[in-house]
């Protein structure tokens, strides 16, 4: 399974004109960055229709995500510059180079924006067998008869939305030639291949993009007419192009930097499935709270359930007794190979896992804290200023926390979705494919793949590089100059991916349940924001409201002989559950577990597993969690919306802030 077909649902309905050079800017970016869409393609003017109806005006392209509609190409740079993790950012990452990026390419999209379509249909316009295939080109069948049938009529009102005049018309060729002077200019100026320097940035690629019907670069990624139908004076026109040094800049930007088209792929469903409801806060909540009231031990059919908090603890303290390489072993191993969450006591356990702790204890949680403050405001300070919603999953938490993740960790992936992407299908087989899905599993496999080569390189390039670097890989690394147990290539690679693929989707899923049980009522919501400028009752917080739906509500183990819990027998090879959610409203531990508590003991909860194997990360979740709900917080929260599911996991929650909250 390639990673085209591994890849996540899309979460962007792009509206378009499949042939106009900004729809292509558009397609271009959106794969650059591994951002999956629909594209919703119409003919030209009758595209007006659908981009109206979403709020887009008139302009192609018009995107549609969960938080926002971008209508045209300027809404599109900003919006996806924005959302772009540091060292990917759209325009730059120091403050002047990105000023100076942007000038450039309003001045290109000024130019060229509308001037290239002018210059273009003025020409082709009259030459229906031409132009027919090209402007309908996977439009809806009545779009395809009605500029077949109706192709006068169309081309008038063509004309009239780009305004043509004879003016117009023949002022196109000098502003094209404008701009390549523009862009020759900057070359000449740089002394580089390409105005971003040895490889295509933004102006390169805008530039490509808006003046590739004039170039006709061969991987356009919508179908072009063919250059020996196009009339002489266009045929010229594109020959002198081609023939300039921002013509050959064009070519070259499309050979070097043009990705290889998304495939076709169709619109996301609605995201709440019948099985979306059992996922829901209040049939959990209503679960654990009948099973924490019942209290003793169940037994069905080779499994025993556990739900007082003192046999839930018993089974994960008594871990020689009650295993859990029999429920994870397989499934790590077969992703990943061996990693402490699918081992038992043991040789490689007493080897690997102390090397594993020192190195994450050495997280830099200060460091941590800055990194979720400056990319969670800058989040939302875009949403803010935008119009005033953010989705807390894919917008927000799970963004943030694949930026610390990366930073913390060290690995870097060729594109936030890319490790985005693969962290979660590795995760859902790891941890949550209980019931064996071969679809499931073969997107693990093939993820796992990609991620393996991921961490290799990395570690080669900092061999061969001599690279330090204060990050778990790197101490990892470093522990060989003194110790000769230390991890080999291999097992540093093992033991990192396997924290990696439990932080970024476990810090999306709780921050997103937090909030949308902090918004359960207004007198609540009140309650947590007079505490969120303390950090330590944010904790508590956190912990209470992901009690109520917690992003984990059972660990689960293998009887490893025959034992007894709460007076109950347990037959060797009975999978236990240990009712973790369950165990945090019994009452012998949590008096009054209908109230929440902020001040309740933080070693009462069981959010992050327990006894030997309890999450490696709960010090940086400590910090990331609570950051980045009081962050949300404190913008003032109006409304929050009803999730959407990707499977088992929470994809879209969207808050609308109450405006001119600081």
């Amino acid at each position: 399974m390639s990673s085209e077909q591994s890849a996540e649902q899309p979460r962007h309905i792009l509206v378009s004109a499949r042939i106009n050079p900004t729809v292509e800017l558009t397609r271009w970016l959106f794969e650059s960055y591994r951002i999956s869409y629909h594209e919703e393609p119409h003919a030209p003017m009758l595209h007006v229709l659908a981009t109206r109806r979403q709020g887009g005006g008139v302009e192609v392209p018009v995107v549609i995500g969960p938080e926002d509609v971008w209508a045209g190409a300027r809404e599109v740079l900003n919006g996806l510059d924005a959302k772009s993790r540091p060292g990917q950012r759209l325009y730059g990452e120091d403050d002047d180079e990105r000023a100076a990026n942007r000038a450039l390419v309003d001045r290109l999209l000024d130019l060229l924006g509308r001037t290239v379509l002018c210059h273009v249909y003025a020409q082709l316009l009259p030459l229906k067998s031409v132009l027919y295939p090209v402007v309908v080109d996977g439009a809806p069948l009545w779009e395809r008869a009605f500029v077949y049938l109706l192709y006068p009529v169309w081309r008038r009102l063509v004309a009239r939305r780009l305004e043509f005049t004879a003016e117009l018309i023949a002022a196109a060729p000098g502003r094209i030639r404008e701009a390549c002077d523009v862009v020759e200019v900057e070359l000449a100026q740089r002394g580089t291949r390409f105005v971003g320097g040895s490889e295509p940035g933004i102006v390169d690629v805008v530039f490509a993009a808006l003046a590739a019907p004039v170039v006709f670069p061969p991987r356009y990624g919508a179908v072009l007419p063919a250059l020996d139908a196009l009339p002489d004076e266009l045929k010229n026109f594109v020959g002198q192009m081609r023939a300039r040094h921002a013509g050959r800049l064009v070519l070259e930007t499309y050979e070097e930097a043009r990705p290889q088209p998304q495939d076709p792929m169709p619109a996301r469903g609605n995201g709440r499935s019948l099985s979306s409801l059992i996922l829901a806060a209040w049939p959990q909540r209503i679960a654990a709270k009948l099973a924490a009231a019942y209290g003793h031990v169940i037994r069905i059919n080779g499994f025993a359930l556990a739900t007082r908090w003192d046999d839930v603890e018993d089974i994960l303290r008594r871990d020689l007794e009650f295993q859990i390489a029999p429920i994870n072993g397989p499934r790590i191993e077969e992703v990943n190979g061996p990693f402490v969450l699918g081992l038992d006591r043991g040789a490689q356990m007493a080897t690997e896992r102390p090397q594993l702790y020192a190195a994450v204890s050495a997280i830099d949680l200060v460091g941590v804290r800055a990194l979720v403050a400056r990319e969670a405001e800058r989040l939302l300070d875009d949403a803010m200023a935008a119009h005033g919603r953010v989705d807390i999953v894919n917008g927000y938490a799970r963004l943030v926390g694949a930026r610390v993740a990366r930073q913390i960790f060290g690995l870097a992936a060729p594109t936030e979705m890319d490790l985005m992407r693969v962290i979660r299908a590795v995760f859902q087989h790891t941890f949550l494919n209980v019931t064996g899905d071969e679809e499931v599993r073969q997107r693990a496999l093939a993820s796992a793949d990609e991620l393996r080569r991921w961490f290799m390189d990395e570690i080669v390039r900092r061999h061969s590089q001599a690279i330090p670097i204060d990050d778990v890989i790197g101490r990892l690394l470093a522990m060989r100059a003194t110790n000769p147990a230390a991890l080999d290539d291999d097992g540093v690679r093992r033991n990192v991916a396997g924290l990696l693929v439990g932080s970024i989707d476990t810090t999306a899923t709780a921050v997103a349940k937090i909030i949308k049980m902090a918004c359960a009522d207004d007198a609540l919501l009140a309650r947590i924001e007079r505490a969120v400028d303390d950090p330590q009752r944010m904790i508590g917080w956190c912990n209470e409201l992901l009690r109520l739906w917690t992003h984990n509500p059972v660990l689960l183990r293998r009887a490893a002989a025959d034992v007894s819990v709460g007076g109950k027998k347990i037959p060797v090879g009975t999978t236990v559950v240990a009712y973790t959610q369950a165990a945090m409203f019994d009452r012998d531990r949590f008096p009054n577990p209908d109230q929440l508590d902020p001040t309740r003991s933080a070693a009462l909860y069981r959010h992050f597993g327990g006894g030997l194997h309890p999450c490696s990360g709960r010090a940086v979740n400590d910090v990331q969690l609570p950051e980045l709900v009081r962050r949300v917080l404190k913008r003032g929260i109006l409304c929050v919306e009803r999730p959407r599911y990707d499977g088992p996991f929470i994809d879209e929650l969207i808050v609308s802030f109450r405006a001119g909250r600081p």
